[in-house]
């Protein structure tokens, strides 16, 4: 599948801006003082249609907020831009347990330091169901698009979803070079022992000790077979052999 040409283009920067922030603003409805709006800074993943992943305690206050009241927003922005330019994504819905392993190991792949987590009983992965998305590209540029309108159906890429685990194990293992190329040529990310954390339809995520990057691809992957053409493709752009 190729990228539609007929997708607006508020709707690609949004998602994103959700596939490639690994922390966003968590707004709660705040159950200890009667509904005032709480703010919280979480990390976060998200599915290969890019619903936003959150990994919590049940402890924390926010996770008691949308037990009693399950409305949310999560705020997704541009780093290191000046605010008045900033692009920003705000995903306005409701907050689910989510029980899929195949998504508890994608959050964790990209956050790998959250398995330290794990070994208490109080950590969960929930999942945003959106309803709706508010836009801003920067300034004078504002949008209010539908969840559809952003977030890809996941039915689309469910052969994806059952191959992202063993893809990324492949690729670690096999093609450390390669990833190493997307880094550097795709990323402009210099340096070593990067690793891939997660594949998805519109591209690949990359981790190493001291930071992160994001490959975009050129066209949309939806099974294994047409991620290891991408995947080959890009090597051989970074090699300059295309």
């Amino acid at each position: 599948m190729t990228i539609d040409d007929r997708e607006k283009p508020s709707s690609l920067l949004a998602r994103r801006l959700i596939r490639k922030n690994r922390t966003a603003t968590l707004a709660t409805l705040d159950h200890e003082t009667g509904g005032a709006p709480y703010g919280s800074l979480v990390l976060t993943a998200c599915t290969l249609d890019a619903t936003p992943l959150v990994l919590l305690s049940d402890l924390a206050r926010h996770t008691r907020n949308f037990k009693a009241d399950s409305r949310v927003s999560m705020l997704f922005a541009s780093p290191g831009v000046e605010a008045i330019n900033m692009s920003r994504a705000t995903i306005i819905g409701t907050m689910e347990p989510c029980d899929d392993s195949r998504l508890r190991e994608r959050f964790l792949r990209r956050h790998h330091g959250a398995r330290n987590h794990m070994a208490f009983a109080d950590f969960h992965l929930y999942r945003l169901r959106p309803e709706s998305v508010h836009f801003i590209g920067g300034f004078g540029r504002i949008e209010t698009l539908t969840a559809a309108d952003v977030m890809f159906d996941p039915a689309r890429f469910e052969a994806l979803t059952d191959a992202e685990s063993d893809i990324v194990e492949h690729m670690n293992a096999d093609h450390r070079a390669a990833i190493r190329a997307y880094a550097h040529s795709h990323a402009d990310r210099p340096g070593l022992d990067w690793r891939m954390t997660g594949i998805d339809p519109e591209g690949c995520d990359l981790a190493r000790n001291d930071a992160e990057a994001r490959v975009d691809f050129d066209t949309i992957v939806d099974d294994a077979e047409s991620a290891r053409a991408e995947l080959v493709r890009l090597a051989k752009v970074a090699r300059h052999e295309i």
